[in-house]
């Protein structure tokens, strides 16, 4: 049996990328964009009613996942002009706070799961909010920040990415997504990581 990576709020899918050509793994993206819909191993499901369609899916997988990875949107918690904690600044709201509702599905669903590893990814922005649920952020490859249980990521020195890379039009309705894209060098890495720790597992 291969063990499996639920990748939560998916996007384009680059987190869980490295999985989708390894053998040993199988790979279930969760999105609820229906312009996502033809990225490979996506299913259109919303993770706020998660316990419609996760437990028939640990079923149908036969084990629960060793590996969550979660991309919970980053608008909420960006500190952009733009964004809305800047614009609440700005206008002296002091008392605005984060739609928290995604972040929250997306612990339950770690907390139901039980699995190996996790990760939650988001922006340097999260971290107070992120605080109650998944403590201090553990590793951070530029603009990625990491929270959870995982084995730290092994990225060469040096190593640069800025969330400009994949910019791309206003206009453009998947700009967000592509923005946002997990490199392939951190999926990879992250592979890498996990694949160690469960081979090395095996011996002890």
């Amino acid at each position: 049996m291969r063990d499996w990576v639920l990748d939560l709020c998916s996007g384009l899918g680059g987190a869980s990328e490295a999985f989708t050509n390894n053998p040993h793994w199988k790979v279930i993206r969760i999105e609820n964009n229906p312009e996502l819909d033809h990225i490979p191993h996506t299913r259109l499901l919303d993770v706020e009613h998660w316990l419609d369609w996760l437990p028939g899916l640990i079923s149908e997988m036969g084990s629960r996942p060793a590996v969550i990875w979660a991309s919970p949107p980053c608008l909420e918690f960006s500190m952009a002009y733009l964004a809305p904690a800047s614009k609440a600044a700005r206008e002296g709201r002091l008392d605005w706070k984060p739609d928290m509702s995604i972040v929250e599905a997306c612990w339950e669903i770690i907390e139901f799961a039980n699995p190996r590893y996790f990760v939650v990814e988001n922006v340097q922005g999260a971290a107070g909010w992120f605080l109650p649920n998944f403590g201090r952020w553990k590793q951070h490859i530029g603009p990625f920040f990491l929270w959870g249980s995982f084995p730290i990521l092994d990225i060469p020195a040096g190593y640069k990415h800025s969330k400009y890379t994949n910019d791309t039009w206003s206009t453009d309705p998947l700009r967000a997504n592509k923005r946002a894209l997990i490199p392939l060098a951190i999926s990879e890495a992250f592979l890498d990581a996990v694949s160690m720790q469960t081979t090395l597992a095996d011996f002890i």
